[in-house]
């Protein structure tokens, strides 16, 4: 079964998927099945046995185990009939989502300002750092990874644009920006490449080396203490930009006369779901301001069939 694990992971890491998380995990079903079931095919019974054999575990750990043995277990299948493929029905139903902090534009202003006040004894660009970082997120929407993942090959000052790389979650693609935004990544990346000339990261932290999320959560926690929070967590949180990005502009086309079911599907593709109905999401934080819009977009979803 181990052998098995490893063609499977070899496999799909050569579509780009990092599985990080499955790998751990189906290694660890790949030793309980050589030890209980040697030389026998995958079959439910065998992967109850490993999934039930961790009851202290919660139930988003027993959900990911159901999950990556799935996933293997559709493998194991194509390349031995006698394989079985555990019910989706063992799946524990989703905890429900928390309601997002929806930022407003003053806030974001704040936070923006609040990061001159870091203290930067051990990274002198840290304030501008994080205060380009805000920025970019509040006015593209994008994941704090992906905004950290940025090369400095991947901003175009001349056409305007950012170059987005494929994840697991996300396709590539290419955003176009604001001119002011633009003139904002500019300013960072001349002061970056005086500091620090070396590497290709945009984005960087102490000693020039590549931002990483830990420390700009750390950063943005930080600055965003004390806001008053409109959502279910006590603290906002950096991905909040990306929802307040979504939220305000489905707000602003819900109150306008031309179609919107167009605009939500390049926002869609802007976002970079990979599914239509992953935009539904950012319908939901204020009901009341987004009902016509998420009416149209139901009609428009159940028009179209299946999610794209």
């Amino acid at each position: 079964m181990m052998s098995r694990v490893e063609q499977y992971l070899a496999h799909r890491r050569s579509l780009g998927s990092p599985l990080r998380t499955s790998a751990y995990l189906l290694q660890a079903f790949a030793r309980f099945a050589d030890e209980h079931a040697p030389d026998q095919p995958l079959s439910c019974l065998l992967a109850m046995r490993w999934i039930d054999s961790h009851t202290r575990d919660m139930r988003v750990t027993r959900n990911n185990r159901v999950s990556a043995v799935r996933g293997f277990a559709r493998f194991c299948q194509a390349i031995d009939g006698r394989s079985e493929v555990p019910p989706l029905a063992l799946l524990s139903p989703k905890p429900k989502r928390k309601a997002p902090h929806i930022f407003s534009d003053s806030q974001v202003r704040r936070l923006m300002q609040r990061t001159r006040h870091l203290r930067s004894s051990s990274a002198q660009l840290r304030r501008m750092t994080m205060e380009t970082v805000i920025g970019l997120l509040a006015c593209t929407g994008l994941r704090i990874g992906e905004a950290l993942r940025l090369r400095c090959q991947d901003f175009d000052a001349r056409a305007g644009m950012i170059h987005v790389s494929r994840t697991k979650y996300s396709p590539e693609r290419d955003l176009p920006l604001h001119p002011s935004t633009v003139r904002a990544l500019q300013r960072y990346q001349k002061a970056r490449w005086q500091q620090y000339p070396a590497g290709e990261h945009f984005f960087v932290g102490p000693l020039g080396k590549a931002l990483t999320v830990g420390t700009a959560r750390h950063s943005f926690g930080c600055v965003a203490r004390g806001l008053k929070v409109n959502g279910a967590r006590k603290r906002p949180r950096m991905h909040d930009l990306r929802h307040s990005f979504a939220t305000k502009l489905v707000a602003r086309w819900s109150h306008q006369s031309a179609p919107v079911e167009h605009r939500l599907l390049l926002l869609s593709r802007y976002l970079g779901h990979h599914h239509f109905s992953d935009t539904y999401w950012y319908l939901e934080p204020d009901r009341a301001a987004l009902q016509s819009a998420a009416a149209s977009f139901h009609r428009h979803y159940r028009s179209t069939g299946a999610p794209r």
